[in-house]
């Protein structure tokens, strides 16, 4: 396993093109602890390649052993020579869906830290996890980009995300834990059928064992079949978005009205899919609404002539044209206190990061959008810039934010230095 996963790992390297500064996440588990020793073995190995990698443990503080194994688990990583941290989480704990709760935590924590170290990061979900998550998509009815599954490499906000394992079956994992004998330890929740994956882990097994014996195989081979097609789709899609679309850095998108009813009505699920992603980017949602629900605001502009509608945060509306998509003046949090040299997100828009502390605060006389006619914005200039954070210093300065737009899939670890900087997260990959 160790030849096959460092060479698999040297190419994931080189796809990546990017600083191979690292952020491992050490849940104790049988996968990430597999995955600790294989980048051990790796960075022991490849002795030409240089990586850096710094594990670290989320100790949920949900169960009353979770400190324990925690400072296990880093023992166990310092002894093989890893910086390890531990961050604990001290927050209240939901009453339902805790596990959601916790994955939500973990990844913004992680997320964080790989900001703030200019990192990348490295997670072990392999072949059979893959194989739920399409399971449990294709049971949600997703679209072509959530049944294409994870990616070996994606990115989130900035940071990118390796999952060296996906090529790695449970058993090979399992196998190779006990032929190493390397130590883990067992969250008992992966045993409660309460939760979604373990049900559908569960379902899977009945599955593969009485009626469909390769149905693991056969679900990733489909995402993978899957994902090819969204390669060629996005690259009409993003033409297409190119000619007809602008995005504003302040986080407003105007669209060609006509040419957006013409692939309407060819195709709805284009024209849902590339609204989806205008309302995710301008809303600040994790996710594009859902298809029926853009369907029936679209089809509602096209036919009834509705001239203003609100989905996700946003408003939508119809002027000389154009479709305008316009982020509303409610639910945003400027309440943020913020450290020099930090990244933060705010209404899940834009990434901040400031060379001076401070708190955020709305600005009631932005001028950062000017009503000129010459600016395809201008209508909706007061409303834009409401939506802005200022920066209000801690010797009581307001400071004017420098706006710039970063697509999804980029890598904040050249950034731009200014005094307040806010990157617009574009969903589109232009």
């Amino acid at each position: 396993m160790i030849p096959s996963f460092n060479n698999h790992f040297n190419k994931l390297l080189k796809r990546l093109n990017s600083n191979n500064n690292f952020i491992l996440g050490l849940s104790g588990g049988k996968d990430s602890m597999s995955l600790l020793h294989l980048i051990k073995n790796f960075i022991d190995d490849e002795r030409n390649v240089s990586i850096k990698c710094m594990p670290i443990i989320i100790d949920h503080n949900i169960r009353n052993v979770s400190e324990k194994e925690a400072k296990e688990v880093k023992k166990i990583s310092q002894s093989l020579g890893f910086d390890t941290k531990i961050k604990k989480i001290n927050m209240n704990k939901p009453n339902g869906n805790i596990q959601n709760w916790a994955r939500k935590q973990r990844r913004f924590i992680l997320h964080q830290k790989c900001l703030e170290l200019s990192a990348n990061l490295i997670l072990g979900h392999h072949f059979d996890d893959q194989a739920e998550t399409l399971f449990m998509r294709m049971t949600k009815n997703s679209g072509l980009a959530g049944l294409s599954g994870m990616s070996d490499i994606s990115s989130w906000n900035g940071v990118f995300i390796l999952r060296p394992l996906l090529f790695c079956k449970k058993k090979q994992i399992e196998n190779f834990v006990r032929d190493k004998e390397i130590p883990y330890f067992e969250d008992i929740s992966n045993n409660n059928h309460k939760f979604e994956r373990v049900r559908t882990r569960f379902y899977l097994n009945c599955i593969n064992k009485h009626i469909w014996p390769n149905i693991s195989g056969d679900l990733n081979h489909f995402g993978n079949l899957n994902s090819d097609l969204l390669k060629k789709t996005n690259y009409h899609f993003n033409s297409w978005a190119k000619k007809n679309i602008i995005i504003h850095e302040a986080g407003a998108v105007r669209v060609d009205y006509d040419n957006l009813k013409t692939i309407f009505k060819k195709s709805y699920l284009f024209a849902v899919g590339i609204v989806g992603k205008i309302i995710q980017t301008v809303g600040g949602k994790e996710y594009s609404p859902k298809r029926k629900k853009t369907h029936d605001l679209l089809s509602s502009i096209f036919t009834k002539k509705i001239k203003k509608k609100t989905l996700g945060n946003v408003n939508v509306s119809f002027s000389q044209s154009y479709l305008f998509f316009v982020r509303e003046n409610r639910n945003l949090n400027f309440d943020i206190k913020i450290e020099k040299n930090k990244y933060y997100i705010f209404d899940g828009r834009f990434l901040i990061k400031s060379s001076l502390s401070g708190k955020l605060v709305k600005n009631e006389n932005s001028d950062l959008i000017v009503p000129d006619y010459k600016n395809p914005f201008h209508e909706y200039s007061y409303w834009i810039n409401n939506s802005i954070p200022y920066l209000e210093t801690l010797e009581g300065k307001t400071i004017k934010p420098h706006i710039y737009k970063i697509n999804e899939n980029s890598n904040l670890s050249k950034g731009i230095e200014n005094c307040f900087n806010l990157y617009l997260i574009n969903r589109f990959s232009m």
